[in-house]
């Protein structure tokens, strides 16, 4: 079963379970929108989709982890364990470590080469030649030259 679909269910039987109807759910998704999703025809904005879930008195992490369990097909409480395991895991290996601004503004490729410049820079300080570096660190000779600091 497709996510949009198991993410309208889920979201039908909360507003369900909470009592209410989809007129009362009209301030912040139209009655006829919150059919289509109710009927996996259409997906909420990720902000919309929040307010709704304040609305039914869930949190927008509690639907998504019910929505999970019910496509991998796992009961939800093997999946809340599943999911603190993962997290765990995730947090150890720091994934969720904020990024500072001028980091991130630089991307991935920025990162990428600082890490070459440095290396560069450490196999130059070792006494390699260019080509060398360029063999050893899977790079092209021109990015070596580019690194390639002055008066070492």
């Amino acid at each position: 079963m497709e996510f949009k679909k198991v993410l309208g269910q889920v979201l039908r039987d909360v507003r369900l379970q909470a009592g209410l109807t989809r007129t009362e759910c009209g301030e912040i998704v139209h009655l006829a929108n919150l059919s289509k999703v109710e009927n996996g025809q259409a997906l909420l904005r990720i902000d919309t989709l929040a307010a709704l879930c304040e609305q039914l008195g869930v949190t927008l992490s509690d639907v998504l982890m019910v929505v999970e369990a019910r496509l991998s097909g796992h009961s939800i409480e093997d999946q809340i364990a599943l999911s603190n395991e993962r997290l765990g895991d995730l947090l150890r290996a720091g994934r969720f470590e904020p990024i500072a601004q001028a980091d991130a503004l630089r991307g991935i490729r920025g990162r990428k080469a600082d890490t070459t410049r440095e290396a560069v820079m450490r196999l130059q300080s070792e006494g390699l030649r260019k080509d060398e570096i360029a063999r050893k660190l899977g790079v092209g000779l021109r990015t070596v030259q580019r690194y390639w600091a002055k008066g070492i």
